[in-house]
């Protein structure tokens, strides 16, 4: 079953999360970057780094089986945005897909956004809609010249400072739609949060610490650097909680509406559980501080985010195990905030439909992700390389399977099935490429480790 985005001709209809004699309410996306689902309360035994998101949460649905459109930034949050699976696996826009704020600014809104990652700019066609859009340090992709470690300026307070102000200054009779794009899990892993992690719970399992199939290509001074970037990135989910705790009393407090209100990630992170690719830069067995182990793999540690939506219309104490896809969540947010209805949105009842399929893309190939398996496809260019080739892998909903065996072989029939249906997507993207990325944008990829 295929299926697209939401349906601009449907753009004022009042759906069921609203009823017509209610005011619409307030509507905050939270996006969290770099965020993986088992380090999160999300996932049955994960630890507790996120409390108070646990505790909110409780009045809502949990999304326990939420799956990126892809591994890294760019593809994802344009996917979300508009509500459509990726078009391509290195570019951001749909130049011709209004938008998320768009829809919400037609209907009335008042639209903010302020956003950490300097990646999410007017260059790359993420201002669309948006009456005011406030990106670190700078508006423009050409005019970067920060290096990570500058953006931890624009923490997750300083950023939950920011929209408390968004939100006192909007007039009481204008609903708003605001927009919170978090850097604090990225890389830096900063050890001023290290005092807040937790013990390394989670971390440290049969596979060898968390490594999946490559423990002994690590000496001790590797994994103790290791253990050290995930204690300094537990700690600042932790940090990121306690923020977004303080944004939810304020909104209550501030605001008579109701509020309607998404936090998830655009794509999870490696720490090194899997073993870099075989063409990557740098050699197998090292340890840097680079992108490889999200932007270019889709293992589930790096495609699996939390997601937890709680409002008007939401039932309130459900989990979710089925997949989900992050590009179904803005055609949810209109239809439970009366601005639209949509032809594809998550399930918020144990009868709704799921999608069948999940298709999307790390920076050098594309994955077909189901219920019961993965397809991993190697972009064109590596396809040829040694080492590399298509892969089959088991998921499960409620853990991470380590994701070791490829059941390429062992599966072959699965396997020919998923073939076939990741040809049938791709022969409807090959339609779709709205040309070569910008160069200002290529080359900040190129800085920061995303392409070679």
């Amino acid at each position: 079953m295929r299926y697209s985005g939401f349906l601009p001709a449907l753009l004022l209809t009042v759906a069921a999360g609203c009823a017509p004699d209610s005011p619409r309410p307030d509507v905050v996306l939270v996006v969290i970057d770099t965020l993986r689902a088992d380090r999160t309360s999300i996932l049955p035994g994960g630890p507790d780094t996120t409390p108070h998101l646990a505790d909110w949460a409780s009045n809502g649905i949990v999304y326990s089986q939420a799956i990126s459109p892809a591994s890294w930034t760019l593809p994802s949050m344009a996917s979300m945005l508009a509500g459509q699976p990726v078009s391509r696996n290195r570019g951001a826009s749909f130049p011709d897909q209004p938008l998320l704020a768009e829809y919400f600014a037609k209907a009335g809104y008042r639209t903010v956004g302020i956003v950490a990652n300097p990646l999410l700019t007017v260059d790359n066609d993420f201002t669309r809609g948006f009456d005011t859009y406030d990106v670190a340090p700078a508006r423009s992709t050409a005019s970067l010249n920060a290096s990570p470690h500058d953006l931890r300026a624009w923490d997750a307070q300083a950023i939950t400072s920011r929209a408390i102000q968004a939100i006192d200054a909007t007039p009481e009779g204008t609903p708003l739609f605001l927009f919170l794009h978090l850097m604090d899990p990225h890389i830096p892993y900063d050890r001023v949060h290290t005092k807040l992690a937790l013990p390394e719970a989670g971390w440290s399992q049969d596979d060898g610490g968390g490594l999946v199939g490559w423990t002994d290509a690590l000496d001790k001074s590797e994994l103790d650097l290791l253990s050290g970037w995930r204690r300094n990135y537990d700690g600042q989910i932790l940090y990121t909680d306690d923020a977004l705790g303080r944004l939810f009393e304020q909104i209550e407090e501030i605001r008579s509406r109701p509020a309607l209100i998404a936090v998830t990630s655009d794509h999870g992170e490696g720490l090194f559980t899997h073993r870099r690719n075989p063409d990557s830069r740098g050699g197998d067995g090292l340890l840097a501080q680079g992108y490889d182990d999200h932007g270019e793999q889709v293992y589930e540690e790096a495609l699996r985010v939390p997601l937890w939506l709680v409002g008007p219309g939401v039932p309130a104490g459900r989990v979710e195990a089925r997949p989900v896809a992050l590009y179904d969540l803005a055609g949810s947010l209109l239809s439970l905030a009366g601005v639209g209805a949509a032809e594809r949105h998550l399930p918020l009842e144990p009868d709704d439909p799921a999608p069948p399929e999940i298709f999307g893309c790390s920076t050098r190939g594309w994955f077909l992700r189901g219920s019961d398996f993965k397809l991993v496809m190697p972009s064109a260019e590596r396809a040829d390389k040694r080492g590399i080739q298509p892969e089959l892998f088991r998921v499960a909903a409620e853990r991470y399977l380590p994701e070791t065996e490829d059941l390429s072989g062992s599966e072959a029939e699965s396997m020919a099935a998923f073939v076939m249906r990741w040809q049938d997507w791709m022969t409807e993207l090959a339609d779709q490429d709205d040309g070569p990325m910008d160069e200002a944008t290529l080359e900040r990829l190129q800085e920061l480790g995303y392409l070679r």
